[in-house]
Protein backbone atom coordinates (compact mmCIF):
# COMPACT_ATOMS: atom_id res chain seq x y z
CA UNK A 1 0.00 0.00 0.00
CA UNK A 2 1.32 3.44 -0.95
CA UNK A 3 0.51 6.41 1.24
CA UNK A 4 0.01 9.89 -0.21
CA UNK A 5 2.90 12.32 0.02
CA UNK A 6 2.66 15.34 2.27
CA UNK A 7 5.04 17.88 0.72
CA UNK A 8 3.73 20.79 2.80
CA UNK A 9 4.34 18.90 6.03
CA UNK A 10 7.88 18.06 4.93
CA UNK A 11 8.63 21.65 3.94
CA UNK A 12 7.33 22.77 7.33
CA UNK A 13 9.56 20.22 9.05
CA UNK A 14 12.64 21.42 7.16
CA UNK A 15 11.82 25.03 8.07
CA UNK A 16 11.48 24.10 11.75
CA UNK A 17 14.77 22.22 11.67
CA UNK A 18 16.61 25.07 9.98
CA UNK A 19 15.21 27.56 12.52
CA UNK A 20 16.39 25.31 15.33
CA UNK A 21 19.86 25.08 13.79
CA UNK A 22 20.06 28.87 13.40
CA UNK A 23 18.87 29.41 16.96
CA UNK A 24 21.75 27.27 18.18
CA UNK A 25 24.49 28.47 15.85
CA UNK A 26 23.87 30.96 13.06
CA UNK A 27 26.70 32.49 11.05
CA UNK A 28 24.63 35.37 9.67
CA UNK A 29 23.04 36.28 13.04
CA UNK A 30 25.71 34.85 15.31
CA UNK A 31 25.14 37.25 18.21
CA UNK A 32 21.47 36.17 18.51
CA UNK A 33 22.13 32.41 18.51
CA UNK A 34 22.93 30.43 21.66
CA UNK A 35 26.57 30.07 20.60
CA UNK A 36 26.67 33.80 19.85
CA UNK A 37 25.35 34.57 23.33
CA UNK A 38 27.98 32.24 24.77
CA UNK A 39 30.71 34.08 22.84
CA UNK A 40 29.48 37.38 24.33
CA UNK A 41 29.42 35.78 27.78
CA UNK A 42 33.04 34.66 27.42
CA UNK A 43 34.13 38.13 26.34
CA UNK A 44 32.15 40.17 28.87
CA UNK A 45 31.46 38.05 31.95
CA UNK A 46 34.71 38.77 33.74
CA UNK A 47 34.26 42.54 33.41
CA UNK A 48 30.55 42.28 34.33
CA UNK A 49 31.34 40.36 37.51
CA UNK A 50 34.15 42.81 38.33
CA UNK A 51 31.69 45.68 37.95
CA UNK A 52 29.22 43.93 40.26
CA UNK A 53 31.95 43.37 42.82
CA UNK A 54 32.92 47.06 42.74
CA UNK A 55 29.29 48.17 43.13
CA UNK A 56 28.84 45.81 46.06
CA UNK A 57 32.02 47.12 47.70
CA UNK A 58 30.83 50.70 47.24
CA UNK A 59 27.52 49.78 48.89
CA UNK A 60 29.31 48.07 51.81
CA UNK A 61 31.71 51.02 52.16
CA UNK A 62 28.83 53.49 52.34
CA UNK A 63 27.13 51.31 54.99
CA UNK A 64 30.35 51.34 57.00
CA UNK A 65 30.53 55.13 56.73
CA UNK A 66 26.92 55.44 57.90
CA UNK A 67 27.73 53.65 61.16
CA UNK A 68 30.03 56.52 62.18
CA UNK A 69 27.83 59.30 60.77
CA UNK A 70 27.14 62.46 62.70
CA UNK A 71 23.81 64.20 62.86
CA UNK A 72 25.09 66.58 60.20
CA UNK A 73 26.16 63.86 57.72
CA UNK A 74 23.58 61.15 58.46
CA UNK A 75 20.98 62.21 55.88
CA UNK A 76 23.57 62.48 53.10
CA UNK A 77 25.09 59.10 53.97
CA UNK A 78 21.66 57.39 54.12
CA UNK A 79 20.95 58.69 50.64
CA UNK A 80 24.39 57.49 49.51
CA UNK A 81 23.76 54.01 50.92
CA UNK A 82 20.42 53.82 49.12
CA UNK A 83 22.00 55.06 45.90
CA UNK A 84 24.83 52.51 46.02
CA UNK A 85 22.43 49.74 47.02
CA UNK A 86 20.12 50.56 44.10
CA UNK A 87 23.04 50.66 41.65
CA UNK A 88 24.16 47.21 42.81
CA UNK A 89 20.62 45.76 42.78
CA UNK A 90 19.96 47.12 39.27
CA UNK A 91 23.24 45.73 37.92
CA UNK A 92 22.70 42.36 39.63
CA UNK A 93 19.16 42.19 38.28
CA UNK A 94 20.33 42.98 34.75
CA UNK A 95 23.05 40.34 35.03
CA UNK A 96 20.56 37.72 36.22
CA UNK A 97 17.99 38.69 33.59
CA UNK A 98 20.51 37.98 30.84
CA UNK A 99 21.35 34.63 32.43
CA UNK A 100 17.70 33.68 32.88
CA UNK A 101 16.98 34.66 29.28
CA UNK A 102 19.79 32.38 28.06
CA UNK A 103 18.54 29.61 30.34
CA UNK A 104 14.95 29.84 29.07
CA UNK A 105 16.15 30.02 25.46
CA UNK A 106 18.27 26.90 25.84
CA UNK A 107 15.45 24.96 27.50
CA UNK A 108 13.13 26.06 24.68
CA UNK A 109 15.67 24.81 22.10
CA UNK A 110 15.79 21.45 23.88
CA UNK A 111 11.98 21.24 23.95
CA UNK A 112 11.78 22.06 20.24
CA UNK A 113 14.40 19.43 19.54
CA UNK A 114 12.38 16.83 21.45
CA UNK A 115 9.28 17.70 19.44
CA UNK A 116 11.20 17.02 16.22
CA UNK A 117 12.81 13.78 17.41
CA UNK A 118 10.29 12.17 19.80
CA UNK A 119 6.90 10.57 19.16
CA UNK A 120 4.07 9.04 21.18
CA UNK A 121 5.36 5.50 20.61
CA UNK A 122 8.66 3.74 20.07
CA UNK A 123 8.03 3.34 16.33
CA UNK A 124 7.10 7.00 15.91
CA UNK A 125 10.16 8.10 17.87
CA UNK A 126 12.41 5.97 15.65
CA UNK A 127 10.73 7.43 12.57
CA UNK A 128 11.16 11.03 13.76
CA UNK A 129 14.76 10.53 14.86
CA UNK A 130 15.56 8.85 11.54
CA UNK A 131 14.05 11.83 9.76
CA UNK A 132 15.98 14.34 11.84
CA UNK A 133 19.30 12.56 11.32
CA UNK A 134 18.59 12.02 7.63
CA UNK A 135 17.62 15.66 7.07
CA UNK A 136 20.79 16.87 8.79
CA UNK A 137 22.90 14.65 6.54
CA UNK A 138 20.98 15.57 3.39
CA UNK A 139 20.89 19.30 4.10
CA UNK A 140 24.63 19.41 4.74
CA UNK A 141 26.48 19.71 1.42
CA UNK A 142 28.67 16.75 0.49
CA UNK A 143 30.77 18.89 -1.85
CA UNK A 144 31.79 22.54 -2.15
CA UNK A 145 33.21 25.33 -0.02
CA UNK A 146 30.52 25.29 2.68
CA UNK A 147 31.11 21.74 3.83
CA UNK A 148 33.10 22.57 6.98
CA UNK A 149 30.99 25.48 8.30
CA UNK A 150 27.63 23.79 7.70
CA UNK A 151 28.71 20.45 9.18
CA UNK A 152 29.94 22.21 12.33
CA UNK A 153 26.50 23.80 12.71
CA UNK A 154 24.66 20.52 12.27
CA UNK A 155 26.89 18.29 14.39
CA UNK A 156 25.51 19.19 17.88
CA UNK A 157 21.95 18.29 16.84
CA UNK A 158 23.13 15.11 15.12
CA UNK A 159 24.92 13.73 18.17
CA UNK A 160 22.04 14.84 20.42
CA UNK A 161 19.59 12.68 18.46
CA UNK A 162 21.93 9.70 18.63
CA UNK A 163 22.40 10.16 22.38
CA UNK A 164 18.66 10.15 23.05
CA UNK A 165 18.16 6.97 21.08
CA UNK A 166 21.20 5.34 22.70
CA UNK A 167 19.83 6.12 26.17
CA UNK A 168 16.42 4.65 25.27
CA UNK A 169 18.06 1.53 23.86
CA UNK A 170 20.17 1.00 27.00
CA UNK A 171 17.18 1.54 29.28
CA UNK A 172 15.10 -0.98 27.33
CA UNK A 173 17.82 -3.60 27.79
CA UNK A 174 18.58 -2.87 31.44
CA UNK A 175 22.11 -1.62 30.74
CA UNK A 176 21.82 1.67 32.67
CA UNK A 177 23.09 1.68 36.26
CA UNK A 178 22.98 5.42 37.00
CA UNK A 179 20.54 5.85 39.90
CA UNK A 180 19.47 9.38 38.88
CA UNK A 181 18.45 8.24 35.38
CA UNK A 182 16.74 5.06 36.63
CA UNK A 183 14.74 6.95 39.25
CA UNK A 184 13.44 9.44 36.67
CA UNK A 185 12.86 6.75 34.01
CA UNK A 186 10.38 4.99 36.32
CA UNK A 187 8.28 8.18 36.25
CA UNK A 188 8.38 8.60 32.47
CA UNK A 189 5.14 9.80 30.89
CA UNK A 190 5.12 8.34 27.37
CA UNK A 191 3.15 10.45 24.93
CA UNK A 192 2.54 13.21 27.48
CA UNK A 193 1.88 16.79 26.46
CA UNK A 194 4.94 19.08 26.35
CA UNK A 195 3.43 21.43 28.96
CA UNK A 196 2.71 18.56 31.40
CA UNK A 197 5.43 17.52 33.88
CA UNK A 198 7.46 14.44 32.98
CA UNK A 199 10.44 13.76 35.29
CA UNK A 200 12.32 11.77 32.65
CA UNK A 201 11.92 14.44 29.98
CA UNK A 202 12.38 17.44 32.26
CA UNK A 203 15.11 16.09 34.56
CA UNK A 204 17.06 13.71 32.27
CA UNK A 205 16.46 14.38 28.59
CA UNK A 206 16.57 18.19 28.73
CA UNK A 207 19.69 18.43 30.95
CA UNK A 208 21.29 15.80 28.72
CA UNK A 209 20.44 17.86 25.63
CA UNK A 210 21.78 20.99 27.31
CA UNK A 211 25.12 19.25 27.86
CA UNK A 212 25.21 17.89 24.31
CA UNK A 213 24.27 21.16 22.62
CA UNK A 214 26.78 23.11 24.71
CA UNK A 215 29.63 20.61 24.49
CA UNK A 216 31.31 22.52 21.64
CA UNK A 217 30.37 26.02 22.82
CA UNK A 218 33.76 26.31 24.53
CA UNK A 219 35.36 26.32 21.07
CA UNK A 220 34.31 29.98 20.89
CA UNK A 221 36.13 31.03 24.06
CA UNK A 222 38.88 33.55 23.15
CA UNK A 223 41.60 31.26 24.54
CA UNK A 224 40.32 28.30 22.48
CA UNK A 225 40.03 30.47 19.35
CA UNK A 226 43.62 31.64 19.89
CA UNK A 227 44.87 28.04 20.03
CA UNK A 228 42.88 27.05 16.95
CA UNK A 229 43.34 30.14 14.76
CA UNK A 230 46.53 31.64 16.18
CA UNK A 231 46.83 34.78 18.36
CA UNK A 232 46.06 37.02 15.39
CA UNK A 233 43.55 34.76 13.63
CA UNK A 234 46.03 33.96 10.90
CA UNK A 235 45.37 30.19 10.82
CA UNK A 236 42.42 28.29 9.35
CA UNK A 237 39.74 27.22 11.84
CA UNK A 238 39.47 23.84 10.09
CA UNK A 239 43.18 23.04 10.36
CA UNK A 240 44.48 19.87 11.98
CA UNK A 241 46.00 20.32 15.45
CA UNK A 242 49.06 18.48 16.69
CA UNK A 243 48.75 16.29 19.81
CA UNK A 244 49.80 19.00 22.28
CA UNK A 245 47.65 21.68 20.69
CA UNK A 246 44.64 19.38 20.58
CA UNK A 247 44.97 18.44 24.24
CA UNK A 248 45.26 22.08 25.24
CA UNK A 249 42.34 23.06 22.99
CA UNK A 250 40.09 20.33 24.43
CA UNK A 251 40.88 21.26 28.03
CA UNK A 252 40.29 24.98 27.48
CA UNK A 253 37.08 24.25 25.57
CA UNK A 254 35.78 21.88 28.25
CA UNK A 255 36.34 24.36 31.07
CA UNK A 256 34.70 27.12 29.03
CA UNK A 257 31.68 24.94 28.20
CA UNK A 258 31.31 24.00 31.86
CA UNK A 259 31.54 27.63 32.93
CA UNK A 260 28.85 28.67 30.46
CA UNK A 261 26.59 25.80 31.58
CA UNK A 262 27.06 26.39 35.32
CA UNK A 263 27.23 30.18 35.37
CA UNK A 264 26.05 31.51 32.02
CA UNK A 265 22.97 29.23 32.04
CA UNK A 266 22.65 27.74 35.55
CA UNK A 267 19.18 27.10 37.02
CA UNK A 268 15.84 28.86 36.57
CA UNK A 269 14.37 30.94 39.39
CA UNK A 270 11.61 29.59 41.63
CA UNK A 271 8.28 31.36 41.31
CA UNK A 272 5.97 30.96 44.29
CA UNK A 273 5.54 31.58 47.99
CA UNK A 274 6.14 28.17 49.55
CA UNK A 275 9.49 27.75 51.26
CA UNK A 276 9.21 23.95 51.15
CA UNK A 277 8.39 24.01 47.43
CA UNK A 278 11.25 26.43 46.82
CA UNK A 279 13.75 24.19 48.62
CA UNK A 280 12.56 21.13 46.68
CA UNK A 281 12.62 23.07 43.39
CA UNK A 282 16.14 24.40 43.97
CA UNK A 283 17.48 20.97 44.96
CA UNK A 284 15.97 19.35 41.87
CA UNK A 285 17.37 22.06 39.60
CA UNK A 286 20.82 21.68 41.13
CA UNK A 287 20.63 17.90 40.65
CA UNK A 288 19.76 18.43 36.98
CA UNK A 289 22.61 20.89 36.53
CA UNK A 290 25.03 18.51 38.24
CA UNK A 291 23.87 15.69 35.95
CA UNK A 292 24.51 17.81 32.84
CA UNK A 293 27.92 18.87 34.14
CA UNK A 294 28.84 15.26 34.90
CA UNK A 295 28.02 14.27 31.33
CA UNK A 296 30.34 16.98 30.03
CA UNK A 297 33.18 16.19 32.45
CA UNK A 298 33.05 12.43 31.82
CA UNK A 299 32.75 12.59 28.03
CA UNK A 300 36.50 12.48 27.40
CA UNK A 301 37.15 9.64 29.86
CA UNK A 302 33.82 7.81 30.01
CA UNK A 303 34.98 4.41 31.31
CA UNK A 304 31.78 2.37 31.61
CA UNK A 305 29.66 5.25 32.89
CA UNK A 306 27.20 7.81 31.55
CA UNK A 307 29.95 9.79 29.81
CA UNK A 308 29.53 7.22 27.01
CA UNK A 309 26.14 8.77 26.24
CA UNK A 310 28.07 11.80 25.01
CA UNK A 311 31.37 10.30 23.89
CA UNK A 312 30.17 7.54 21.53
CA UNK A 313 27.62 9.69 19.65
CA UNK A 314 30.25 12.44 19.52
CA UNK A 315 32.72 10.10 17.79
CA UNK A 316 30.01 8.95 15.38
CA UNK A 317 28.87 12.49 14.56
CA UNK A 318 32.46 13.68 14.14
CA UNK A 319 33.00 10.96 11.52
CA UNK A 320 29.75 11.63 9.64
CA UNK A 321 29.85 15.45 9.89
CA UNK A 322 33.52 16.14 10.68
CA UNK A 323 33.49 19.85 9.87
CA UNK A 324 37.02 19.50 8.56
CA UNK A 325 38.68 19.50 5.15
CA UNK A 326 39.21 15.73 5.38
CA UNK A 327 35.56 14.95 4.56
CA UNK A 328 35.19 11.85 2.36
CA UNK A 329 31.57 10.97 1.60
CA UNK A 330 32.36 7.50 0.28
CA UNK A 331 34.05 6.61 3.58
CA UNK A 332 31.06 7.48 5.81
CA UNK A 333 30.06 3.81 6.31
CA UNK A 334 33.50 3.28 7.88
CA UNK A 335 32.15 5.11 10.94
CA UNK A 336 31.17 1.67 12.26
CA UNK A 337 34.79 0.56 12.08
CA UNK A 338 35.87 3.74 13.90
CA UNK A 339 33.39 3.00 16.70
CA UNK A 340 34.45 -0.65 16.97
CA UNK A 341 38.14 0.29 17.00
CA UNK A 342 37.62 2.88 19.74
CA UNK A 343 35.78 0.32 21.85
CA UNK A 344 38.46 -2.32 21.34
CA UNK A 345 41.11 0.21 22.41
CA UNK A 346 39.19 0.93 25.60
CA UNK A 347 38.34 4.54 24.76
CA UNK A 348 34.68 3.91 25.56
CA UNK A 349 32.34 1.14 26.67
CA UNK A 350 32.13 -1.72 24.17
CA UNK A 351 28.55 -2.69 25.09
CA UNK A 352 27.33 0.86 24.50
CA UNK A 353 29.28 1.05 21.23
CA UNK A 354 27.59 -2.15 20.05
CA UNK A 355 24.24 -0.71 21.11
CA UNK A 356 24.75 2.42 19.00
CA UNK A 357 25.69 0.34 15.94
CA UNK A 358 22.59 -1.79 16.49
CA UNK A 359 20.61 1.44 16.19
CA UNK A 360 22.46 2.93 13.20
CA UNK A 361 23.84 0.01 11.22
CA UNK A 362 26.91 0.85 9.14
CA UNK A 363 25.20 3.26 6.73
CA UNK A 364 24.37 6.69 8.20
CA UNK A 365 20.89 8.15 7.76
CA UNK A 366 20.57 10.02 4.45
CA UNK A 367 23.43 8.12 2.80
CA UNK A 368 23.05 7.54 -0.95
CA UNK A 369 22.79 3.83 -1.78
CA UNK A 370 23.26 2.48 -5.30
CA UNK A 371 21.70 -0.97 -5.68
CA UNK A 372 20.85 -3.65 -8.20
CA UNK A 373 17.10 -4.32 -8.44
CA UNK A 374 16.11 -7.96 -8.38
CA UNK A 375 15.84 -9.13 -12.01
CA UNK A 376 13.02 -11.24 -13.31
CA UNK A 377 13.76 -14.98 -13.35
CA UNK A 378 16.10 -15.83 -16.21
CA UNK A 379 17.08 -12.20 -16.87
CA UNK A 380 20.51 -10.67 -16.30
CA UNK A 381 21.13 -7.59 -14.18
CA UNK A 382 21.30 -4.65 -16.61
CA UNK A 383 20.76 -1.56 -14.49
CA UNK A 384 21.05 -0.10 -11.05
CA UNK A 385 18.84 2.26 -9.09
CA UNK A 386 19.31 4.86 -6.35
CA UNK A 387 18.00 4.82 -2.79
CA UNK A 388 18.50 6.82 0.41
CA UNK A 389 18.94 5.33 3.89
CA UNK A 390 15.86 6.46 5.81
CA UNK A 391 15.43 4.40 8.99
CA UNK A 392 17.32 3.40 12.11
CA UNK A 393 17.35 -0.15 13.45
CA UNK A 394 18.19 -2.21 10.34
CA UNK A 395 17.71 -5.94 10.93
CA UNK A 396 21.37 -6.42 9.98
CA UNK A 397 24.08 -3.76 10.22
CA UNK A 398 25.11 -4.23 6.55
CA UNK A 399 21.52 -4.26 5.21
CA UNK A 400 20.20 -0.69 5.34
CA UNK A 401 16.56 0.35 5.37
CA UNK A 402 16.08 2.73 2.43
CA UNK A 403 13.67 4.70 0.28
CA UNK A 404 13.93 3.96 -3.46
CA UNK A 405 14.11 7.24 -5.41
CA UNK A 406 14.52 6.04 -9.01
CA UNK A 407 12.56 3.70 -11.24
CA UNK A 408 13.94 2.53 -14.57
CA UNK A 409 16.75 5.08 -14.25
CA UNK A 410 14.37 8.02 -13.71
CA UNK A 411 14.14 10.01 -10.46
CA UNK A 412 10.75 9.83 -8.73
CA UNK A 413 9.36 11.83 -5.82
CA UNK A 414 7.21 8.92 -4.64
CA UNK A 415 8.92 5.61 -3.94
CA UNK A 416 8.84 2.51 -1.77
CA UNK A 417 10.91 1.50 1.22
CA UNK A 418 13.25 -1.43 0.85
CA UNK A 419 16.07 -3.36 2.45
CA UNK A 420 19.22 -3.57 0.35
CA UNK A 421 21.23 -6.76 0.81
CA UNK A 422 25.01 -7.00 0.49
CA UNK A 423 24.58 -8.94 -2.75
CA UNK A 424 22.70 -6.04 -4.35
CA UNK A 425 24.44 -3.03 -2.75
CA UNK A 426 27.13 -1.57 -5.03
CA UNK A 427 29.03 -0.39 -1.96
CA UNK A 428 30.11 -4.01 -1.65
CA UNK A 429 32.25 -5.98 -4.11
CA UNK A 430 29.82 -8.86 -4.88
CA UNK A 431 27.30 -6.45 -6.40
CA UNK A 432 29.93 -4.55 -8.38
CA UNK A 433 31.20 -7.80 -9.85
CA UNK A 434 27.73 -8.45 -11.30
CA UNK A 435 27.88 -5.13 -13.18
CA UNK A 436 31.43 -5.64 -14.40
CA UNK A 437 30.22 -7.87 -17.25
CA UNK A 438 27.88 -5.23 -18.69
CA UNK A 439 29.24 -3.50 -21.81
CA UNK A 440 30.79 -0.03 -21.42
CA UNK A 441 28.15 1.64 -23.60
CA UNK A 442 25.32 0.30 -21.45
CA UNK A 443 26.99 1.42 -18.21
CA UNK A 444 27.64 4.85 -19.70
CA UNK A 445 23.99 5.13 -20.65
CA UNK A 446 22.93 4.21 -17.10
CA UNK A 447 25.19 6.75 -15.43
CA UNK A 448 24.36 9.56 -17.85
CA UNK A 449 20.68 9.28 -16.98
CA UNK A 450 21.34 9.45 -13.23
CA UNK A 451 24.15 11.99 -12.94
CA UNK A 452 24.14 15.55 -14.24
CA UNK A 453 27.94 15.70 -13.90
CA UNK A 454 28.55 12.52 -15.86
CA UNK A 455 31.82 12.05 -17.71
CA UNK A 456 32.04 8.85 -19.80
CA UNK A 457 35.60 8.07 -18.73
CA UNK A 458 34.84 8.02 -15.02
CA UNK A 459 32.77 4.85 -14.95
CA UNK A 460 35.49 2.30 -15.51
CA UNK A 461 37.65 3.97 -12.84
CA UNK A 462 34.96 3.47 -10.22
CA UNK A 463 31.65 1.72 -10.51
CA UNK A 464 29.30 3.91 -8.47
CA UNK A 465 29.53 2.60 -4.90
CA UNK A 466 27.33 5.44 -3.66
CA UNK A 467 25.72 8.69 -4.83
CA UNK A 468 25.32 12.23 -3.47
CA UNK A 469 21.60 12.79 -2.77
CA UNK A 470 21.85 16.36 -1.40
CA UNK A 471 21.04 17.98 -4.75
CA UNK A 472 18.08 15.62 -5.20
CA UNK A 473 16.85 16.38 -1.67
CA UNK A 474 17.10 20.14 -2.22
CA UNK A 475 13.93 19.94 -4.32
CA UNK A 476 10.98 20.12 -1.84
CA UNK A 477 8.98 17.53 -3.75
CA UNK A 478 11.77 15.00 -3.09
CA UNK A 479 11.82 15.52 0.69
CA UNK A 480 9.01 13.11 1.50
CA UNK A 481 11.29 10.20 2.35
CA UNK A 482 9.73 9.17 5.66
CA UNK A 483 6.05 8.60 4.93
CA UNK A 484 5.25 4.98 5.71
CA UNK A 485 5.18 2.65 2.72
CA UNK A 486 5.33 -1.05 2.03
CA UNK A 487 8.76 -2.52 2.79
CA UNK A 488 10.36 -4.53 -0.02
CA UNK A 489 13.42 -6.75 0.25
CA UNK A 490 16.19 -6.46 -2.30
Amino acid sequence: MQFAAEPNADKSYIRQLKRLISSLLSVSKFQHSMYGQASQFFERDASARHELQQLEQSWEHSQHQLKSATAKTEARLIAQVQQHRQAFVDAEQQYQQKRLYRQSQLVMLCQQFLQLSEGNSRSETILRSSKLLGCLQLLAPSEGEQITSVQQKYKPLYKAALSLRLLDHLLERGLVTNSFILQKAELRQNGGEPDQPCPFRDDVQIPMLMALLLQDVGHYHPDAVSILCGPHGELSRSRELDVEERQQFLEVSLQASLRFLLHGIAAPRYRGNSRAERDEFEKNEQDKLAFAATLLRNANTPGVGIGNLVKIPQVYASAVLPGRNRFDYQALPKVALIIKTGASQGRFDARMADALLTITGIFPQGYGIVFLPKPQPGQAVERYEFAIVNSLYPLQAEVPLCRIVTRNLQFKHIGQNCTVSVAHNLYFKPARQQLAIIPQARLSDILSKLSSGFEPGQLRHMLPRYWHPDEFFADPKHQNLWNRTELLSN
